[in-house]
């Protein structure tokens, strides 16, 4: 797989982002491809929706790996796929790996500077960094980060 979108398993294979959310999607409930593809469609807005053409691959490349297994064809011949256990052990190294994603994009900071505008990415390092501290957080806490974080939201509209 190809890109900065690039995230590393505990036997060193790197995975796309798509790859990446396909193990997370199917961590939490079974799902078929086309479920993935409308997931992801609803969850950005429509702003990216990968092809069929791109989908069957990765998910026949992670099948392959035993890292997704099919469960069942459900209805009208649709496989569901299932995360198998050594698929949910490479997205908790993943996670727990997190940190590596914000660093490719520092790396690319110049670049990205230049497309977007030096504030832009200013921006969007503070939402990664809050991204990680609230990653961090311990439970007890999520109560008093939801508060901060509806006060941030609300004096930003107010921008």
């Amino acid at each position: 797989m190809t890109g900065i979108w690039k995230f590393a398993g505990k036997g060193g294979k790197e995975r796309g982002l798509l790859a990446l959310y396909i193990l997370h999607a199917l961590d939490t409930r079974p799902g078929t491809g086309y479920d993935l593809l409308k997931e992801i469609e609803e969850k950005t807005g429509g702003q990216w929706v990968p092809s069929k053409g791109t989908l069957y691959p990765v998910l026949k490349q992670l099948e392959e790996e035993r890292l997704i297994e099919l469960s069942e064809t459900g209805s009208r011949a649709k496989n569901i796929y299932v995360l198998t256990p050594k698929g949910r052990k490479t997205l908790a190294h993943i996670k727990e790996h997190r940190r590596g994603p914000g660093e490719k994009l520092v790396v690319y900071q110049t670049l990205l500077a230049e497309i977007f505008g030096q504030e832009k990415i200013v921006l969007m390092s503070l939402g990664m960094e809050i991204h990680a501290l609230i990653h961090d957080l311990p439970p007890e806490k999520e109560h008093d980060a939801i508060t901060v974080m509806e006060e941030c939201i609300s004096r930003l509209k107010n921008i």
